[in-house]
């Protein structure tokens, strides 16, 4: 705990939720001769906000164990801070993607029902260096799914911000299919008429994309949740093994702050293009990089 001491590695989020959450406590005239339990814990709604509040705090503990696991011996505790300033002829900034999940409407039962993520969430599963070593499983009971649907879990957005959340969901539909070659695939989103091509081909590999808006996700077991979607005007139901949320990628806050502290207006969905190339901006030194 050595380096606790060293105010530079303790970092302090302003977001930090405070105070620690209390016990639920019998009343005094009840605790009155006898053995009773005084405090009862927590019930679900203490327990949920004391979670959020002990997993968001990210205060490093000193422990060094990132000094101990760094192969390049990049970490230097002794190192002093320093600024630098560089000139540059030109600067390229490359705007970071955040999720809004706090814009996902209940009826979709994310983080009631264990077996609904995000796609940002399925992105980790599939990729070998991520938490499941590039296994896909079911949160509920660590089962391989046998059927996975794609939701949209939100109703408006700007073309070009849809049409991105839509494609990193038909990518990360391929990869799951290659991951599980006889699960039941389907994705339930609006716009999918933009993937014709794609789709035809996803259809042949076993992915079915259908053009429909859900309704709401329920899970009476909380294993298996069901999708209720519209279809012809009459409302149908489905049971999946697990379904994954399509969120709606948006600039980061970061991305935000520091174009406005150079003086450029980005907007919404300015920086996704589909294309490779850099994005001119009002200042001839400053561009953006696409993202494709």
């Amino acid at each position: 705990m050595q380096y606790e001491n060293k105010g530079r590695y303790i970092v302090r989020f302003k977001d930090i939720p405070t105070p620690r959450t209390d016990f639920i406590e019998i009343d005094v005239d009840e605790r009155r001769n006898n053995y009773k339990e005084v405090e009862l814990g927590f019930d679900e709604e203490r327990a949920l906000r004391e979670a959020k509040r002990c997993l968001s705090c990210r205060r490093c503990l000193g422990c060094a164990l990132c000094w101990a696991e760094c192969k390049p011996e990049a970490i230097n505790f002794e190192m002093e801070d320093e600024i630098f300033e560089i000139e540059a002829d030109s600067v390229i900034i490359s705007p970071g993607v955040e999720r809004a999940l706090d814009r996902i409407d209940k009826k979709f039962g994310l983080a009631k029902d264990t077996n609904v993520i995000t796609d940002l969430q399925l992105e980790r599963m599939l990729n070998p260096g991520g938490p499941s070593a590039g296994l896909v499983i079911r949160p509920y009971d660590g089962e391989i799914p046998a059927s996975v649907a794609f939701v949209q879990a939100y109703e408006k957005a700007a073309p070009n911000m849809h049409q991105a959340a839509l494609t990193l969901a038909v990518n990360e539909a391929v990869l799951l299919r290659k991951k599980l070659p006889k699960a039941q695939i389907k994705m339930f989103a609006s716009g999918l008429e933009d993937f014709a091509e794609g789709g035809k081909a996803l259809e042949t590999s076993g992915v079915e994309m259908l053009n429909v808006s859900v309704g709401s996700i329920d899970s009476a077991n909380g294993q298996s949740p069901t999708v209720t979607f519209g279809s012809n005007g009459a409302a149908q139901s489905a049971a999946f093994d697990l379904v994954v949320l399509i969120t709606l990628p948006q600039i980061s806050k970061d991305a935000r702050a520091l174009t406005k502290s150079l003086g450029l207006s980005m907007t919404y969905a300015n920086f996704l293009t589909g294309e490779t190339s850099l994005i001119k901006t009002e200042k001839e030194s400053l561009h953006l990089a696409a993202q494709g």
